[in-house]
């Protein structure tokens, strides 16, 4: 590089020549040459008239682009400075100024000294490089406004805990302006035991034992309130041997509220674990919501699998609907659709009572299949942690509902199997009372034994504390049979039939059905025969009509000492018991009319519209006599028409096109007269005759109804017998009564009883077909084939049973000559 002073004697030469660029004083150059530091020399202008070789090194360019250029195109700082004032101002200021070399940036300081040259003023500036102080400082600037910029707290304490330095940061958290805290000792914030611990995490760093330390407190704020806080500090040493502490605090009050509510919330959970029904559980989140998020409006509606409806726990705003079903409305599109629906302020939301404009944010979460979660939130809720709290409430609910639900359905099942087992045990208990009943029905000869003995085994049974049997006379409930410890509680009631309500015995007799009482409790000061009732303990009561045939042979009456003591499953077994003992009643009846002393032969009419005689006889226009009836082994009967003034063709073609006929033949035929066999399903009139304990004679149609011959026993209540007629017909009336012989009837009446004794169903049918058909007629009215194919047998059977038969008949006959 060429020399800027003791140059060649061109540059010399060109600058005597140049009078605007004069040289400076050999002094100056000299001084410059010789400095160890850079060095320019610029004229009042900006203008570098010289310098050394250290500028031209330290801009790294030649000096014919240095010397002669503008001060401003190398340190473009002082583009605006005057240097005459500066220099008259501040002298001992030197200048800043940025220095580009090649493609790097330096710093650089100039200290400039004016100087005298011929009258012209001149500037001696020593250049010193402060690129590396310049960067530190900058570093330091930078790291100042990070400091102040960062929202946690920076510090740093001596040795003794007095504050060196705080940021605007810990200004803000303590209340105390940075002249308060600075020189203050660290307990104006921290208890003593605090500042002991602190102590102790030095010592460690001091010994390296440890690194980092953290301490979880509270501050002490200038209002008189605490603050917690988390610091996390250090130590480093200094060039006297000393050390000092720098640490940075951190606000974590948000983060308290956070695990205080996370704490508040998993008490919310524990409590979830014991409700026990899907409303509490929507009341405990409710509160919860309330009370710990703070939240200004929230609702859940349970799914009612009863009629459909989304139901509100709460009570329903006047926005909001108690009961939401299937439409157009917002929570029951998230219910349906399982997903959730949030609304912005300004937009319409439906919560079943219409739609109307949300004023802030809301919420619609769906609970599975349990119901909806509604949720509004108010400008403090809208952040993240919020909703995060929100949607955990959300999942503790869903999760309580379906664990109620196991629970539900477990109890509800395990509650199902102990009252199948309870029901299962009584069940057998009461089928063994009831075989023991069906025993005695079966060994009873007289209705006496029956009646008393059914309250019998009745009462002795532990599920049932008083039995009684009752039949119906003219005005009251006759009492019959009773068994249990209280029968003075049938002295104590009226059994009266001609007034409405009264004990269940009486309703039953009145309305011939069923009277369940769950409760004697009930209106209690209502009917005097339920306090005579709970006073011996009655507390539950059922009461069913002995039936059989729409025929009613009395009411039993069955207390327990328990409310709703007879459930579904007995009250069908009472039902079916009743059945049985009429029946068994009616059994004994009939034996005890056909074992009486002497006959009665009857005769009555009466109206029996829908019956079959009366319709065949409607259709083959003539009148029709029935001289006999068989009731067949499968429970159809078989009736042996005779039918004058029609002819056979007609009588069979009408007879073949009933619905209740199964078979028909004639039996004889004479031109327009016949008899005829004919099968019969259904009930007749000739079976209740025969069920009651009659012998038919005949059975004649007329346009006033049907006339009756029949022959009882005599001993027969005929009275009775002609309302038992009356219960299934009308308009039944006694014509005449015609009492036979004693010693004849008492014959008669015997030997048909010990045949029928003596005979198998089958046979008894067969011979009174035989019989009836005219199988012993003189000539014979039927053949065994004809008798065969009408009971569906073959012959040899027929003429079995009927040599079995006669030869059992011949020895009642004969057996004892």
């Amino acid at each position: 590089m060429e020399k800027p002073v003791g140059g060649t004697d061109e540059n010399e030469q060109a600058a005597r020549d140049t009078p605007a660029q004069q040289s400076p004083p050999v002094l100056l150059e000299t001084l410059a040459a010789r400095m160890p530091e850079p060095v320019v020399i610029t004229a009042t202008d900006g203008e570098i008239r010289t310098g050394n070789d250290h500028l031209c090194d330290l801009l790294d360019s030649d000096p014919s682009d240095v010397f002669g250029s503008q001060i401003a195109a190398f340190f473009p700082d002082l583009r605006d400075v005057d240097l005459e004032t500066h220099c008259s101002q501040s002298p001992e200021t030197p200048l800043t100024s940025a220095c580009s070399v090649g493609d790097t940036e330096r710093w650089v300081e100039i200290a400039f000294e004016p100087q005298q040259w011929d009258g012209e003023e001149l500037y001696l500036g020593i250049v010193h490089d402060i690129t590396e102080r310049h960067e530190r400082t900058e570093m330091l600037k930078q790291y100042e406004r990070i400091v102040e910029t960062i929202e946690d707290g920076i510090y740093t304490l001596d040795e003794g805990f007095t504050m060196q330095t705080v940021n605007s940061a810990v200004e803000s958290m303590t209340g105390y302006d940075k002249d308060t805290l600075v020189g203050s000792n660290a307990t104006l914030l921290a208890d003593e035991s605090v500042i002991e611990e602190a102590a102790e995490m030095s010592r460690q760093f001091i010994q390296g034992e440890r690194d980092v330390g953290t301490l979880t407190t509270d501050l002490r704020t200038a209002d008189g309130d605490t603050l917690p806080i988390e610091t996390k500090f250090t130590t480093y040493d200094r060039e006297d041997g000393s050390y000092r502490q720098v640490g940075v605090v951190r606000d974590i009050s948000d983060r308290k509220r956070f695990e205080e509510t996370l704490a508040a919330l998993h008490e919310s959970t524990r409590k979830l674990l014991h409700t026990e029904t899907k409303t509490a559980v929507a009341e405990q989140i409710l509160e919860t919501a309330v009370d710990v998020l703070e939240l200004p409006d929230v609702e859940i509606y349970l799914f009612d699998r009863s009629d459909n409806t989304l139901r509100s726990v709460g009570d329903a705003e006047s926005d909001r609907s108690a009961s939401i079903g299937p439409g157009e409305s917002t929570v029951w599109d998230v219910f349906v659709q399982d997903s959730a629906v949030e609304v912005a302020p300004g937009e319409r939301i439906d919560l079943g009572a219409g739609p109307v404009t949300a004023d802030a944010k809301r919420l619609c979460l769906p609970l599975e299949d349990h119901g909806v979660f509604y949720i509004e939130l108010g400008e403090q809720h809208s952040d993240a942690r919020t909703r995060e709290m929100v949607d955990l409430l959300a999942a503790s609910a869903e999760a309580a509902l379906a664990r109620v639900d196991r629970e539900t359905t477990l109890r509800e099942r395990e509650a199902e199997r102990r009252e199948q087992n309870r029901e299962l045990r009584r069940l057998k208990q009461v089928n063994a009372i009831i075989r023991r009943i069906d025993q005695v029905l079966v060994e009873a000869e007289t209705t006496e034994e029956i009646e008393q003995a059914v309250c019998d085994q009745l009462a002795e049974s532990q599920w049932f504390s008083f039995a009684w049997i009752g039949r119906q006379d003219a005005t009251e409930l006759i009492p019959r049979a009773w068994a249990g410890d209280t029968a003075s509680y049938l002295d104590a009631i009226s059994l009266s039939l001609e007034r409405e309500g009264g004990p269940p015995a009486v309703q039953t007799a009145q309305s011939e059905a069923m009277t369940i009482v769950p409760s004697v409790a009930d209106n209690l000061r209502g009917d005097h025969w339920r306090t005579e009732a709970l006073s011996r303990e009655f507390q539950s009561a059922l009461s069913i009509p002995l039936e059989y045939d729409d025929f009613v042979y009395g009411v039993l009456t069955v207390y327990a000492q328990q409310e709703d003591g007879f459930d579904e499953m007995l009250q069908e077994v009472f039902t079916e018991l009743g059945e049985t003992i009429a029946n068994a009643i009616r059994e004994v009846e009939s034996r005890q009319r056909r074992a009486g002393d002497g006959t009665v032969e009857l005769e009555l009419s009466l109206s029996a519209p829908q019956s079959f005689l009366t319709h065949f006889s409607d259709r083959v226009g003539v009148p029709v006599i029935c001289e006999g009836a068989v009731q067949r082994s499968d429970g159809a009967i078989r009736l042996f028409l005779a039918i004058s003034d029609c002819d056979p063709a007609v009588v069979e073609e009408q007879m073949l096109s009933m619905a209740r006929v199964d078979t028909a033949r004639a039996i004889s035929t004479d031109q327009l007269d016949g008899l005829y066999e004919v099968g019969v399903t259904g009930q007749t009139v000739a079976e209740t005759l025969l069920e009651q304990g009659g012998r038919l004679k005949t059975i004649r149609t007329s346009t006033g109804g049907l006339t009756v011959t029949v022959v009882v026993s005599g001993e027969t209540d005929v009275r009775q017998f002609v309302e038992q007629l009356d219960e299934r017909y009308a308009n039944v009336k006694l014509i005449a009564r015609r009492d036979g012989t004693q010693s004849t009837g008492q014959r008669d009446s015997t030997v048909r009883s010990a045949l029928e004794e003596q005979l198998t169903d089958r046979q008894l049918e067969v011979l009174q077909t035989a019989y009836l058909s005219g199988f012993f007629d003189w000539p014979r009215e039927t053949t065994g084939q004809e008798i065969a194919s009408s009971l569906d047998v073959s012959q040899p059977t027929v003429n079995r049973h009927l040599r079995v038969s006669e030869r059992k008949l011949l020895e009642l006959v004969f057996g004892d000559i």
